[in-house]
């Protein structure tokens, strides 16, 4: 568990964070303390020395650092959360707002001298520009004022504790490309009992209306348009495009997919919308040997990594396998074409792993090797699969995979084949890198 607490100063993040800690039996972290320590120096001399934009860097740094660490109750400085990079940072982690009035902010806060903020004449307006930033990233707020500490504490923890127990999350995403909005809903709704989530291929729609598509779909959705040059359906201006995702984004969709290259224009996308973004980059003629370093280039820029190359031997899965076995934030990520479906079979059973997409027919598929939703559900049980799942990959016998599948408990257990030229080699390969069996 790893607990963010946000807000102004004067709110008792460090206070109720130490109470917090103490009962959860976790470390507790300041993010300005940890600054501190690694600079050698106060925060109020980097600002002077350096400037803000310096120091946001650095705080950026540290609480992506502290985000993917171990678990932790943190306490962020007032005005972490109004650098986009680090609010893409805390989408990874619970958030809990202490709300403060200002007035009660500046009682508590003002006797003290280090703190360079009660400074500035401005402060009333840094307080009220602030307040849309808290509100936006967390998933808990609590009241501070004219309230202790420990009650303050003990709110927030029967709160974390009190959420009911979910089934396991079904992972498995319908990627639909239908004509129009009418059209879609119908297939969404012949699919919703097999599938967690659906992606849109709004590039490849003759028509469709957002609002519907959003309000009325029975599953959340991923929206996404690609352009041409990412051998997607879209030809218009690259404006109108962004027009289009920006009105997805708007209309509080689950997810907006968006190329790497493009995460810039939307980073700083706001109106306190739900919808989350995937930065996502694709190799359509080849699969990158290292898949991990794009990944952390891009992590911290989005809610979600994706990352999909092309398979033309077994051996390509290797870095998508590594990829979603190493990744400490949540990603996607597959192997397209006939020797990656593996990668498409396997990525439910990987902690971080949001999905894994299938086509709503043999005839709909949207990508090279990509399985039906009948097939995933069907022969795999993949909407039942968890990291907890007992994993075998065939790759010495590929053929007693499926009947292996037939035999096994939906959900317990899941066996993958893995054709290979040579399969004892990979197989050695897999077992220095899996907490699979491979067979």
């Amino acid at each position: 568990m790893v607990v963010v607490l946000v807000g102004f100063m004067g709110a008792g993040k460090t206070t109720v964070g130490h109470i917090m800690a103490e009962r959860l039996g976790l470390p507790f972290v300041d993010s300005d303390v940890l600054i501190e320590q690694r600079q050698g120096r106060e925060i109020r001399e980097i600002f002077r020395i350096e400037g803000e934009p310096y120091f946001r860097q650095l705080e950026h740094e540290t609480v992506a650092g502290l985000v993917r660490g171990p678990d932790a109750v943190i306490a962020l400085g007032g005005g972490a959360a109004e650098d986009p990079r680090t609010r893409a940072v805390l989408r990874h982690a619970r958030v809990v707002y202490l709300r403060v009035g200002y007035d009660e902010a500046m009682t508590r806060v003002k006797s003290d001298e280090f703190r360079p903020m009660l400074h500035r004449p401005d402060l009333d307006e840094v307080y009220q520009r602030r307040l849309p930033a808290y509100e936006d990233l967390s998933g808990l707020t609590v009241d501070t004022d004219g309230r202790r500490p420990d009650a303050i504490a003990l709110e927030v923890l029967a709160q974390l504790t009190r959420r009911p127990e979910t089934s396991p999350v079904n992972r498995v995403a319908a990627s639909l490309a239908a004509e129009d909005t009418q059209a879609c809903l119908r297939e969404l709704d012949r699919l919703a009992s097999r599938i967690g989530l659906a992606e849109i291929r709004l590039d490849l729609m003759r028509a469709f209306d957002l609002p519907e598509l959003v309000t009325k779909s029975p599953v959340p959705l991923i929206l996404t348009c690609r352009p041409e040059r990412e051998r997607g359906g879209f030809t218009g201006p690259e404006a109108e495009r962004l027009a289009i995702l920006r009105s997805a984004y708007d209309h509080g969709c689950a997810y907006i997919d968006v190329e790497a290259g493009c995460l810039d224009l939307v980073t700083g996308w706001g109106g306190g919308s739900p919808t989350r973004v995937i930065g996502s980059q694709h190799w359509f003629d080849r699969m990158p040997s290292r898949l991990l370093g794009t990944y952390r280039e891009l992590r911290d820029r989005c809610a979600v990594v994706k990352l999909v190359g092309t398979a033309k031997s077994a051996a390509d899965v290797l870095p998508v396998l590594g990829l979603l076995q190493d990744a400490s934030t949540p990603v996607i990520a597959m192997a397209m074409g006939g020797p990656g479906t593996c990668t498409r079979i396997l990525a439910p059973a990987f902690p971080q792993a949001v999905l894994t997409y299938g086509a709503a027919t043999p005839a709909a598929a949207t990508a090279p090797g990509q399985l039906t939703v009948d097939e995933m559900t069907d022969r795999y049980a993949l909407h039942l699969v968890t990291p907890a799942t007992r994993v075998y990959l065939h790759v010495t016998r590929p053929d007693e995979a499926l009947p292996a599948q037939q035999r096994a408990e939906p959900g317990a257990e899941l066996h993958v084949p893995l054709r290979a030229e040579d399969p004892a080699a990979l197989a050695a390969r897999l077992r220095k890198t899996l907490p699979f069996t491979i067979a």
